[in-house]
C-alpha cells in the first residue's frame, strides 16, 4: 500500500488556502491544483510499503507523539521547486514552531530506520503544503514576492496548533488521489 505520514490542516486554515487558490487561478494556470480536502503537512513519504509493516508505523508514530508536545504552526511564504522559468510545484511554506516540527519530521525518520523494507526522502526537510502541480503563466519567473506582499494579511492569519500525526493510505485513481488516515496519534510530549 502507498502511504505518507502528515499532519493534518484544519478547516480553518484549508478556507484561507482555497481562497489563496481561487485568487492564483486569475493570474496563472497549473496542470494540477491541489483539491482542498487533500490539503496536508508531509513529513515522510514513505511509498509502496508491505501490509506487515504497517503495526510497525503505527507504534512508531504512538512512540514519537509521546515525546513531541502539540506544535503551534502558521502559514509562510510562497515558494517552488523546480527552476524559476519551469517551476514544478507552488507551495507555501510554514511558519511557528519550525524546530519542533523538525525535530518530530527527524524523530520519526529514526523510528523507520529500524524497519527493513521502508524508506523515505532524505533530503534536507522543506515543510510546505503545495498548491498546484506544474504552474504556468504568460510571464516567468512566477510573482511570488508580489503575491506574498498582495496575500499578507490573509495569509499571516492562519495559524494552527497541531495535535496530532497520522499515517495516511494514498489511493491514486483516475480522477484523483485519495488520502485515507490508517492511524493517528496524539502529541503529548512534554
Amino acid at each position: 500500500m502507498r502511504l505518507f505520514v502528515a499532519l493534518e490542516i484544519p478547516a480553518t486554515v484549508t478556507t484561507t488556502i482555497e481562497q489563496v487558490q481561487r485568487q492564483l487561478k486569475r493570474s496563472i494556470r497549473a496542470d494540477r491544483w491541489q483539491p482542498v480536502h487533500n490539503l496536508h503537512l508531509t513529513l515522510h513519504f514513505l511509498g509502496e510499503v508491505e501490509e506487515s509493516s504497517v503495526p510497525h508505523l503505527c507504534a512508531d508514530l504512538d512512540i514519537v507523539s509521546r515525546i513531541i508536545p502539540p506544535i503551534q504552526l502558521s502559514l509562510g511564504s510562497f515558494g517552488i521547486f523546480g527552476q524559476p522559468q519551469k517551476p514544478r510545484v507552488l507551495w507555501l511554506g510554514i511558519d511557528g514552531n519550525r524546530p519542533s516540527l523538525s525535530q518530530l519530521h527527524l524523530l520519526l525518520g529514526k523510528r523507520f530506520d529500524l524497519h527493513e523494507g521502508v524508506s523515505y526522502d532524505r533530503r534536507p526537510y522543506s515543510p510546505h503544503i503545495t498548491l498546484a502541480r506544474n504552474p504556468h503563466a504568460d510571464v516567468l519567473p512566477l510573482p511570488l514576492h508580489e503575491w506574498q506582499d498582495a496575500m499578507a494579511a490573509q495569509i499571516q492569519t492562519a495559524s494552527w496548533q497541531v495535535k496530532r500525526v497520522a499515517l495516511f493510505r494514498s489511493e491514486l485513481r483516475p480522477e484523483g488521489a485519495v488520502h485515507t488516515v490508517i492511524h493517528a496519534s496524539e502529541l503529548s510530549g512534554t
